[in-house]
């Protein structure tokens, strides 16, 4: 009978023996965290590319409070050190006045440098609406863009009031004085005030889109039924004048920079580098949510060199 030979346990792993490469792993992890997106000079946000800087301002979801971006593209057209600004839409629209409030500052904008709007997921109907302001609209194949149109509901909740024995006394200066109170059934003076709203607006929507696209009131309204285009059905109607991304619209707007300044020969995006792209920060508190976020990032990684057995790439992840 052979005894096998007894073999001496594993040494234990002191503090220091995984200390190092968890801080290594930090250091790196974070590093590649912070060579994608880190704080610029100035608070913002920065993606590296060529020596040519294109501000980007995002607009994503309803459309309501707006000030942050409209003090974003004022601030960016004020730059010396960009070429150009995109605005991003990621938007399925919402108020009026917000949306002309955006546009008002995009023509701003575009008196010191080009401006290109660029389509997201989404950019319909007052996400539309900003995008026109643009001096260049770029739409991926598959955005969805259009809903030209204008509506508005009043909720009807007498049947509901009726059964709860529920009862709202009203004292009003006026016929139309409280214009859609649910309580109470719409009358035709209600009905005339709507309408006259809705055609109103529908009008400065449809005058602003063919204005804004050289094209004919009749064309316009051959699509301005609220209903909603792909980004390759909106440019073969003239809504949309290329198809891309993000860095299409950018590398677009670097040729439309070059342009004004009498400098660019080519019209092809494909011949232009991607330009660095500077995204607006609010200062400290979000510079420190970057720094977070990459000491999380790279503490992981860090212990995923300590431990050894984690998934060099991929794995499951929670979003």
């Amino acid at each position: 009978m052979t005894v096998p030979p007894v073999q001496a346990p594993p040494p234990r792993r002191t503090i220091k023996s995984w200390l190092v490469p968890l801080i290594i792993g930090l250091v790196i992890g974070g590093s590649c965290v912070t060579c994608a997106r880190f704080p610029g000079p100035s608070g913002e946000e920065v993606v590296p590319g060529s020596d040519v800087r294109v501000g980007v301002v995002e607009l994503t979801g309803p459309i309501a409070e707006v000030s942050k971006v409209v003090r974003h593209v004022r601030t960016f057209a004020r730059r010396d050190d960009l070429a150009a600004l995109v605005v991003r839409i990621d938007s399925p629209g919402g108020s009026v006045a917000p949306s002309q409030e955006v546009f008002e500052a995009m023509r701003y904008a575009s008196e010191s440098m080009p401006v290109v709007a660029s389509m997201g997921t989404v950019a319909a109907s007052g996400g539309f609406w900003i995008a026109l302001a643009g001096d260049w609209v770029v739409a991926s194949p598959g955005s969805i863009t259009g809903s030209i149109g204008v509506i508005t509901q009043v909720p009807d909740l007498r049947g509901l009031a009726d059964r709860i024995d529920f009862r709202l006394r009203t004292f009003k200066s006026g016929e139309v004085k409280d214009l859609g109170n649910p309580l109470r059934e719409v009358t035709e003076a209600d009905a005339a005030v709507f309408n006259q709203l809705i055609d109103d607006v529908y009008d400065q929507f449809v005058s602003t889109t063919a204005e804004r696209r050289g094209l004919s009131r009749s064309a316009v309204e051959a699509v301005a039924d609220g209903r909603i285009l792909t980004g390759r059905d909106a440019k073969a109607a003239g809504l949309v004048d290329e198809l891309g991304g993000l860095y299409t619209a950018a590398r677009r707007a670097v040729i439309m920079s070059r342009t004004r300044e009498g400098t660019e020969t080519s019209t092809s995006t494909a011949d232009v580098m991607d330009p660095t792209l500077v995204y607006p920060r609010d200062g400290a508190s979000e510079f420190l949510e970057l720094l977070q976020s990459s000491v999380r990032d790279g503490l992981a990684n860090g212990v995923e060199r300590v431990l050894g057995d984690g998934p060099s790439g991929g794995g499951v992840e929670l979003r």
